[in-house]
């Protein structure tokens, strides 16, 4: 927990320097040169520096302990911080669009020169390929939705440099007004990153799965284990990057409480042993052919058939 927490932040830290000198030098260069291109770009990146110190923020509250008003931990923090970056990207977008669409329709087309706008431009493309590189790395290793979702807004940021690249090089040879739909077109692609964002973060707030490997490893690890039969009412949530597993297992009916409650421990010793991320199982044991009505949870072949209803 504490490598996670010292690779989190070092992380974090970075992104938000990164940003913050490559922030200052677009809004400088946008307002010096009247490129509304690279204001743009230079504004999506100033929302770079809010969404680095939110998951900053959120990895060291993630990191701290189970506690008795959080009993499975501070890890989902994470998925809210990632919504709350993908409201602030959000904001930034709507408000660039808004701007964009006044400055094309009121004809205020400006011949942007010297090739600072370009350097600036190509230097930002360079830069935000490494951060995102950098930081998907880094959130693919501690399982974070917070950092995750920052990498994808430096992938969108990648592709907004060089539009904002291209745009220029069409401003200088004549196509006065492309500067103004270039803006246009960065704040389409941030609102697309908003709702990407939100929508990926959704699903671990609401207990949801995108994918149902994990059932599998779970019904793998039971099969292995002698005694234990007919696995179903199975429920993961994920928080953060740890999964919570509950489910029920049939035994005999014959067997002792004790004898059952061995076997149960040994689903959940092999379940755990499936995934480094399953944090905890929860066992129900039921005797052989036991009918009841059961709402919640999945059996083996709902999974296979894409996880139905019950």
């Amino acid at each position: 927990m504490e490598d996670r927490n010292k690779i989190s932040s070092k992380a974090a830290w970075i992104g938000v320097f990164a940003n913050a000198i490559l922030a200052a030098m677009k809004i400088f260069v946008g307002l010096f040169f009247k490129s509304m291109a690279v204001l743009a770009d230079g504004i999506d990146t100033s929302t770079d520096i809010f969404t680095s110190l939110v998951t900053l923020v959120s990895s060291k509250i993630s990191n701290r302990p189970p506690d008795k008003t959080h009993p499975y931990g501070h890890e989902r923090v994470e998925a809210i911080a990632a919504k709350v970056v993908s409201f602030v990207i959000f904001y930034a977008g709507a408000n660039l669009m808004i701007s964009s669409i006044r400055r094309i329709v009121s004809g205020e087309h400006i011949l942007i020169v010297g090739i600072l706008p370009l350097l600036i431009s190509l230097v930002s493309v360079a830069v935000k390929t490494w951060l995102f590189l950098y930081k998907y790395r880094v959130g693919k290793k501690i399982k974070s939705y917070a950092f995750i979702a920052d990498a994808l807004n430096m992938r969108n940021d990648i592709l907004i440099s060089s539009t904002v690249f291209a745009g220029l090089v069409l401003n200088k040879i004549g196509l006065l007004w492309v500067d103004g739909i270039v803006a246009l077109i960065i704040s389409v692609m941030i609102i697309k990153t908003a709702f990407e964002i939100f929508k990926e973060t959704s699903y671990e707030l609401m207990d949801g799965m995108t994918s149902f490997d994990i059932y599998d490893q779970i019904f793998k690890a039971v099969k292995d284990v002698q005694g234990a039969a007919n696995p179903h009412k199975v429920r993961v949530r994920q928080v953060g990057y740890k999964y919570f597993v509950d489910m029920d297992i049939e035994v005999s009916g014959a067997m002792s409480v004790q004898q059952g409650h061995d076997i149960a421990t040994q689903v959940k010793r092999a379940i755990i042993e499936q995934n480094d991320r399953i944090a905890d199982v929860m066992v129900h044991v039921e005797p052989i052919g036991n009918v009841e009505r059961e709402a919640y949870g999945l059996s083996q072949h709902q999974v296979s058939d894409g996880g139905g209803e019950n």
